[in-house]
Protein backbone atom coordinates (compact mmCIF):
# COMPACT_ATOMS: atom_id res chain seq x y z
CA UNK A 1 0.00 0.00 0.00
CA UNK A 2 1.00 3.65 -0.36
CA UNK A 3 1.58 5.64 2.82
CA UNK A 4 3.22 8.78 4.21
CA UNK A 5 5.76 8.05 6.93
CA UNK A 6 9.21 8.62 8.43
CA UNK A 7 11.98 6.07 8.79
CA UNK A 8 13.59 7.77 11.77
CA UNK A 9 12.59 9.68 14.89
CA UNK A 10 14.76 12.66 14.02
CA UNK A 11 12.90 15.95 13.90
CA UNK A 12 14.97 17.10 10.94
CA UNK A 13 14.08 14.15 8.70
CA UNK A 14 11.30 14.70 6.18
CA UNK A 15 8.39 12.42 5.45
CA UNK A 16 8.36 9.81 2.71
CA UNK A 17 5.60 8.94 0.27
CA UNK A 18 6.16 5.30 -0.60
CA UNK A 19 5.17 1.67 -0.29
CA UNK A 20 4.64 -0.28 2.91
CA UNK A 21 3.33 -3.82 3.37
CA UNK A 22 -0.45 -4.10 3.49
CA UNK A 23 -1.58 -4.33 7.13
CA UNK A 24 -3.21 -7.52 8.37
CA UNK A 25 -6.23 -7.19 10.66
CA UNK A 26 -6.49 -9.63 13.53
CA UNK A 27 -9.81 -11.12 14.63
CA UNK A 28 -10.73 -8.09 16.74
CA UNK A 29 -9.95 -5.49 14.09
CA UNK A 30 -11.46 -4.07 10.92
CA UNK A 31 -9.71 -3.12 7.68
CA UNK A 32 -10.61 0.23 6.11
CA UNK A 33 -9.77 1.58 2.68
CA UNK A 34 -8.97 5.20 3.56
CA UNK A 35 -10.42 7.92 1.33
CA UNK A 36 -9.63 11.09 3.30
CA UNK A 37 -7.59 12.24 6.30
CA UNK A 38 -7.50 15.68 7.93
CA UNK A 39 -4.36 17.25 9.35
CA UNK A 40 -4.51 18.56 12.91
CA UNK A 41 -1.86 20.32 15.01
CA UNK A 42 -1.36 17.13 17.02
CA UNK A 43 -0.43 15.34 13.79
CA UNK A 44 2.33 17.66 12.63
CA UNK A 45 3.62 18.14 16.18
CA UNK A 46 3.97 14.39 16.69
CA UNK A 47 5.38 13.95 13.19
CA UNK A 48 8.08 16.54 13.85
CA UNK A 49 8.83 15.48 17.41
CA UNK A 50 11.44 12.94 18.45
CA UNK A 51 9.13 10.28 19.92
CA UNK A 52 11.66 7.47 19.95
CA UNK A 53 11.86 7.53 23.75
CA UNK A 54 8.14 6.85 24.19
CA UNK A 55 6.96 3.36 25.21
CA UNK A 56 6.10 1.26 22.17
CA UNK A 57 7.67 3.68 19.66
CA UNK A 58 8.43 1.96 16.38
CA UNK A 59 9.33 2.63 12.78
CA UNK A 60 8.08 3.40 10.21
CA UNK A 61 6.46 6.35 11.95
CA UNK A 62 2.98 7.03 10.55
CA UNK A 63 0.76 9.78 11.94
CA UNK A 64 -2.74 11.03 11.21
CA UNK A 65 -5.73 10.65 13.55
CA UNK A 66 -8.89 11.52 11.61
CA UNK A 67 -9.96 9.22 8.79
CA UNK A 68 -12.89 8.43 6.51
CA UNK A 69 -13.19 5.46 4.21
CA UNK A 70 -14.83 2.17 3.25
CA UNK A 71 -14.90 -1.07 5.27
CA UNK A 72 -13.02 -3.87 3.47
CA UNK A 73 -13.02 -6.40 6.32
CA UNK A 74 -14.96 -6.54 9.57
CA UNK A 75 -13.87 -7.90 12.93
CA UNK A 76 -14.93 -11.43 13.75
CA UNK A 77 -18.41 -11.47 15.25
CA UNK A 78 -19.06 -7.81 14.38
CA UNK A 79 -22.75 -7.32 13.66
CA UNK A 80 -22.62 -3.54 13.37
CA UNK A 81 -20.56 -3.01 10.23
CA UNK A 82 -20.40 -4.83 6.92
CA UNK A 83 -18.05 -4.72 3.96
CA UNK A 84 -18.75 -1.62 1.85
CA UNK A 85 -19.98 0.58 4.70
CA UNK A 86 -18.82 4.20 4.70
CA UNK A 87 -17.16 4.96 8.04
CA UNK A 88 -15.16 7.66 9.78
CA UNK A 89 -13.50 8.30 13.11
CA UNK A 90 -10.16 8.87 14.79
CA UNK A 91 -7.42 6.40 15.67
CA UNK A 92 -5.08 6.70 18.67
CA UNK A 93 -1.50 7.16 17.45
CA UNK A 94 0.44 6.88 20.70
CA UNK A 95 2.53 3.93 21.90
CA UNK A 96 3.59 2.85 18.43
CA UNK A 97 0.17 2.54 16.85
CA UNK A 98 0.17 3.55 13.16
CA UNK A 99 -1.78 6.58 12.01
CA UNK A 100 -4.26 7.08 9.20
CA UNK A 101 -2.12 8.51 6.39
CA UNK A 102 -2.24 5.19 4.56
CA UNK A 103 -4.30 3.55 1.84
CA UNK A 104 -5.30 0.71 4.18
CA UNK A 105 -5.96 1.20 7.89
CA UNK A 106 -6.38 -1.45 10.58
CA UNK A 107 -8.21 -0.38 13.72
CA UNK A 108 -10.62 -1.52 16.39
CA UNK A 109 -14.34 -1.33 15.69
CA UNK A 110 -14.80 1.14 18.56
CA UNK A 111 -12.88 3.77 16.58
CA UNK A 112 -15.28 3.79 13.61
CA UNK A 113 -18.72 5.30 13.01
CA UNK A 114 -21.13 5.33 10.08
CA UNK A 115 -20.81 8.40 7.87
CA UNK A 116 -24.21 10.15 7.90
CA UNK A 117 -26.14 10.42 4.65
CA UNK A 118 -25.20 13.49 2.66
CA UNK A 119 -21.73 13.78 4.21
CA UNK A 120 -18.69 13.38 1.95
CA UNK A 121 -15.54 11.49 2.92
CA UNK A 122 -13.66 14.77 3.17
CA UNK A 123 -16.30 16.36 5.39
CA UNK A 124 -16.37 13.27 7.63
CA UNK A 125 -12.58 13.21 7.96
CA UNK A 126 -12.58 16.87 9.02
CA UNK A 127 -14.81 16.32 12.04
CA UNK A 128 -13.44 14.08 14.81
CA UNK A 129 -10.47 15.86 16.40
CA UNK A 130 -11.38 19.47 15.57
CA UNK A 131 -15.17 19.41 15.92
CA UNK A 132 -15.12 17.30 19.09
CA UNK A 133 -12.46 19.58 20.59
CA UNK A 134 -14.60 22.61 19.77
CA UNK A 135 -17.70 20.97 21.23
CA UNK A 136 -15.85 20.13 24.43
CA UNK A 137 -14.56 23.69 24.62
CA UNK A 138 -18.04 25.16 24.31
CA UNK A 139 -19.20 22.77 27.00
CA UNK A 140 -16.29 23.49 29.32
CA UNK A 141 -16.88 27.22 28.91
CA UNK A 142 -20.49 26.78 30.06
CA UNK A 143 -21.85 28.58 27.01
CA UNK A 144 -25.61 29.24 27.16
CA UNK A 145 -28.01 31.64 25.47
CA UNK A 146 -26.71 35.16 25.88
CA UNK A 147 -23.18 34.19 26.93
CA UNK A 148 -20.67 36.80 25.85
CA UNK A 149 -18.02 34.56 24.25
CA UNK A 150 -14.65 35.41 22.73
CA UNK A 151 -13.25 32.82 20.29
CA UNK A 152 -9.58 33.37 19.51
CA UNK A 153 -8.53 31.83 16.19
CA UNK A 154 -12.13 31.73 15.00
CA UNK A 155 -11.54 30.63 11.41
CA UNK A 156 -9.02 27.82 11.98
CA UNK A 157 -9.69 24.09 12.29
CA UNK A 158 -11.13 24.12 15.82
CA UNK A 159 -12.24 27.74 15.83
CA UNK A 160 -14.55 27.61 12.81
CA UNK A 161 -16.42 24.69 14.37
CA UNK A 162 -16.56 26.49 17.74
CA UNK A 163 -18.21 29.57 16.20
CA UNK A 164 -20.92 27.45 14.59
CA UNK A 165 -21.58 25.37 17.70
CA UNK A 166 -21.70 28.47 19.91
CA UNK A 167 -24.22 30.04 17.52
CA UNK A 168 -26.56 27.08 18.05
CA UNK A 169 -26.35 27.85 21.80
CA UNK A 170 -27.43 31.46 21.03
CA UNK A 171 -24.21 32.92 22.41
CA UNK A 172 -23.05 36.43 21.57
CA UNK A 173 -19.82 35.70 19.71
CA UNK A 174 -16.78 37.91 19.28
CA UNK A 175 -14.42 36.33 16.76
CA UNK A 176 -10.70 37.03 16.84
CA UNK A 177 -9.14 36.49 13.40
CA UNK A 178 -7.19 38.22 10.64
CA UNK A 179 -8.92 40.92 8.61
CA UNK A 180 -8.93 38.75 5.48
CA UNK A 181 -10.98 36.14 7.36
CA UNK A 182 -13.50 38.52 8.93
CA UNK A 183 -16.15 37.86 6.28
CA UNK A 184 -15.86 34.10 6.79
CA UNK A 185 -16.17 34.54 10.58
CA UNK A 186 -19.38 36.53 10.11
CA UNK A 187 -20.76 33.87 7.76
CA UNK A 188 -20.02 31.23 10.38
CA UNK A 189 -22.06 33.14 12.96
CA UNK A 190 -19.84 35.70 14.68
CA UNK A 191 -21.55 38.89 15.92
CA UNK A 192 -18.37 40.98 16.18
CA UNK A 193 -14.86 40.77 14.75
CA UNK A 194 -11.58 41.81 16.39
CA UNK A 195 -7.98 41.34 15.28
CA UNK A 196 -5.93 38.46 16.63
CA UNK A 197 -2.59 40.21 17.16
CA UNK A 198 -1.46 41.21 20.66
CA UNK A 199 -1.81 44.90 19.83
CA UNK A 200 -5.43 44.30 18.77
CA UNK A 201 -6.26 42.53 22.03
CA UNK A 202 -4.53 45.29 24.00
CA UNK A 203 -7.14 47.80 22.82
CA UNK A 204 -10.17 45.68 23.76
CA UNK A 205 -12.01 46.91 26.83
CA UNK A 206 -14.92 44.45 26.73
CA UNK A 207 -15.17 41.63 29.25
CA UNK A 208 -16.34 38.13 28.41
CA UNK A 209 -18.17 35.37 30.23
CA UNK A 210 -15.89 32.87 28.50
CA UNK A 211 -12.86 32.76 26.22
CA UNK A 212 -12.31 29.80 23.91
CA UNK A 213 -8.72 30.08 22.73
CA UNK A 214 -8.73 27.76 19.70
CA UNK A 215 -5.36 29.12 18.61
CA UNK A 216 -3.88 28.71 22.09
CA UNK A 217 -1.70 31.83 21.83
CA UNK A 218 -3.30 34.31 24.25
CA UNK A 219 -1.16 35.85 26.98
CA UNK A 220 -2.28 35.45 30.59
CA UNK A 221 -2.35 39.21 31.10
CA UNK A 222 -4.94 39.47 28.30
CA UNK A 223 -6.89 36.47 29.54
CA UNK A 224 -7.34 37.86 33.05
CA UNK A 225 -8.06 41.36 31.83
CA UNK A 226 -10.76 40.26 29.36
CA UNK A 227 -12.37 37.51 31.42
CA UNK A 228 -15.20 38.39 33.78
CA UNK A 229 -15.30 37.25 37.37
CA UNK A 230 -16.55 33.63 37.45
CA UNK A 231 -15.62 33.36 33.76
CA UNK A 232 -13.86 30.44 32.07
CA UNK A 233 -10.87 30.32 29.73
CA UNK A 234 -10.42 27.11 27.69
CA UNK A 235 -7.49 26.13 25.47
CA UNK A 236 -6.45 22.88 23.73
CA UNK A 237 -2.84 23.56 24.77
CA UNK A 238 -3.55 23.19 28.50
CA UNK A 239 -3.20 19.43 28.70
CA UNK A 240 -2.53 18.67 32.34
CA UNK A 241 -2.95 21.86 34.33
CA UNK A 242 -2.28 20.83 37.95
CA UNK A 243 -5.42 20.89 40.05
CA UNK A 244 -3.71 22.91 42.78
CA UNK A 245 -2.73 25.60 40.25
CA UNK A 246 -6.23 25.98 38.81
CA UNK A 247 -7.61 26.01 42.35
CA UNK A 248 -5.22 28.79 43.35
CA UNK A 249 -6.17 30.82 40.27
CA UNK A 250 -9.84 30.37 41.10
CA UNK A 251 -9.30 31.23 44.77
CA UNK A 252 -7.61 34.54 44.05
CA UNK A 253 -9.39 35.63 40.86
CA UNK A 254 -12.61 33.57 40.57
CA UNK A 255 -11.56 32.89 36.97
CA UNK A 256 -11.35 29.32 35.72
CA UNK A 257 -8.58 27.94 33.46
CA UNK A 258 -9.40 24.63 31.78
CA UNK A 259 -8.42 22.25 28.99
CA UNK A 260 -10.71 21.67 25.98
CA UNK A 261 -9.09 18.66 24.39
CA UNK A 262 -11.01 16.18 22.26
CA UNK A 263 -13.70 14.12 23.98
CA UNK A 264 -15.19 11.34 21.85
CA UNK A 265 -18.10 9.85 23.71
CA UNK A 266 -21.07 8.50 21.81
CA UNK A 267 -23.19 11.52 22.69
CA UNK A 268 -20.48 13.88 21.45
CA UNK A 269 -20.34 12.29 18.01
CA UNK A 270 -24.13 12.21 17.90
CA UNK A 271 -24.32 15.92 18.62
CA UNK A 272 -21.96 16.99 15.83
CA UNK A 273 -23.64 14.59 13.40
CA UNK A 274 -27.04 16.01 14.29
CA UNK A 275 -25.81 19.57 13.79
CA UNK A 276 -24.37 18.63 10.41
CA UNK A 277 -27.59 16.95 9.28
CA UNK A 278 -29.56 20.00 10.41
CA UNK A 279 -27.17 22.18 8.33
CA UNK A 280 -26.03 24.03 11.45
CA UNK A 281 -22.45 22.74 11.24
CA UNK A 282 -20.54 22.84 7.96
CA UNK A 283 -16.81 22.05 7.64
CA UNK A 284 -14.80 24.68 5.80
CA UNK A 285 -12.47 22.82 3.42
CA UNK A 286 -10.43 24.99 1.09
CA UNK A 287 -7.16 23.06 0.85
CA UNK A 288 -7.00 19.47 -0.40
CA UNK A 289 -3.77 17.58 -1.06
CA UNK A 290 -3.13 14.11 -2.43
CA UNK A 291 -1.30 11.53 -0.31
CA UNK A 292 1.70 12.00 -2.59
CA UNK A 293 1.72 15.68 -1.55
CA UNK A 294 1.20 14.99 2.18
CA UNK A 295 4.45 16.75 3.07
CA UNK A 296 3.03 19.94 1.53
CA UNK A 297 -0.19 19.45 3.51
CA UNK A 298 1.83 19.27 6.74
CA UNK A 299 3.82 22.36 5.83
CA UNK A 300 0.69 24.32 5.01
CA UNK A 301 -1.24 23.15 8.08
CA UNK A 302 1.62 24.20 10.36
CA UNK A 303 2.73 27.46 8.75
CA UNK A 304 0.11 28.56 6.23
CA UNK A 305 -2.62 29.68 8.67
CA UNK A 306 -5.30 27.71 6.81
CA UNK A 307 -8.98 28.57 6.98
CA UNK A 308 -10.93 25.59 8.26
CA UNK A 309 -9.50 22.12 7.68
CA UNK A 310 -6.61 20.80 5.60
CA UNK A 311 -7.48 17.49 3.93
CA UNK A 312 -5.40 14.72 2.38
CA UNK A 313 -7.46 12.86 -0.22
CA UNK A 314 -6.41 9.26 -0.80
Amino acid sequence: MKAFYKLSFKKSDTGIYGDLPDPVADKSQMLIEVKAVSINPVDYKLFNANTGFLPGAKLPKIVGSDFAGIVRKTADGDTKFKVGDRVYGAVPIFFGKPGSLVELLVTETKNARFIPDGMTFQEAASLPVAALTALNGIRRCGVIAGSNLLINGATGGVGHFAVQIAKTKEAVITASCSSVNSELAMQLGADKIIGYRKEDLAHISDEYDAILDAWGQMKFKDIFRLLKKNGTYASPLILLAPAFLTNIIWLFSHKKITSMNMRKREEDYEEIEKLFCEKKLKPVIENIFTLEKASEAFEFAEKGRPRGKVIVAI
